[in-house]
């Protein structure tokens, strides 16, 4: 598991727009889980999510990862271009999402055709025709099937921490459901611990195993599927509850 204990975060320290942005966070979190983090706007969610990361460094507390490293998290940033290299290919992404070993395959790895196969059965599950323009640059791509190209990195990657900040805010109500299910697919035949922060109550009915809402830099609820009835009615009601 992952655990953080005591947690403090604070922007700006001392000065007149000090913001408390996370306020003694313990809390674990475990293989298989599908976690969704809720909140209302500067409740502490993103924050979270990047010290879990390491990309922001707590001014208190411990961040333990056990039997993890930094090289099991994949992060998926809510802005969809920077999860991918706009003016490389859709094949060139996708490729350096199955090399876990640096940032550039070697030549021989790039042109072994088993790897270009994996690439090619995972985009035609989507159903775009994206497995016939493998050299199209991503840049050139709607922003669903921008989306489409980093659900497949991930499918294609050996992470064992997928840490995602609002993911799907940019697909429509078709493409949102059909990306989180093959995800949580993957989840579940690899033992992937999944943290995610969504404002949209209505996939956690579908996906989530456990949410955990903020408030003011501190967890206010903490429940499960198998203690809690995960509707969007449900978590909605809850939500504006502890508001």
């Amino acid at each position: 598991m992952i655990e953080l204990k005591n947690i403090n975060k604070t922007f700006n320290k001392n000065a007149e727009n000090e913001v408390k942005a996370l306020n003694e966070i313990t809390i674990a979190f475990n293989p298989k889980e599908w976690t969704y983090i809720i909140g209302g706007n500067g409740s502490g969610k993103s924050t979270l999510l990047k010290i879990i990361n390491q990309e922001l460094t707590p001014d208190k507390g411990e961040l333990l990862f056990n039997e993890y490293t930094k090289n099991d998290l994949f992060f998926v940033d809510q802005t969809t271009l920077k999860n991918l290299v706009p003016a490389m290919s859709i094949y060139e992404n996708l490729i350096f999402g199955l090399r876990n070993e640096g940032i550039f395959p070697n030549l021989n790895f790039y042109t072994q055709k088993k790897y270009k196969q994996k690439i090619i059965d995972i985009l035609k599950d989507f159903n775009l025709g994206l497995e016939n323009r493998l050299d199209e640059q991503v840049r050139f791509l709607s922003g669903g099937e921008q989306q489409i190209i980093v659900a497949a990195r991930i499918l294609l990657s050996k992470t064992k921490i997928l840490l995602m900040d609002e993911f799907t805010s940019s697909l429509d109500q078709k493409w949102a459901p059909f990306i989180l299910q093959k995800l949580k697919n993957n989840v579940i035949a690899n033992n992937i611990m999944v943290i995610t922060v969504t404002h949209d109550f209505s996939q956690i009915e579908s996906i989530g195993d456990r949410v955990i809402m903020l408030k003011n830099g501190r967890i206010i609820e903490d429940v499960k599927q198998n203690t809690f009835n995960f509707t969007t009615k449900s978590i909605l009601n809850l939500f504006y509850e502890k508001q």
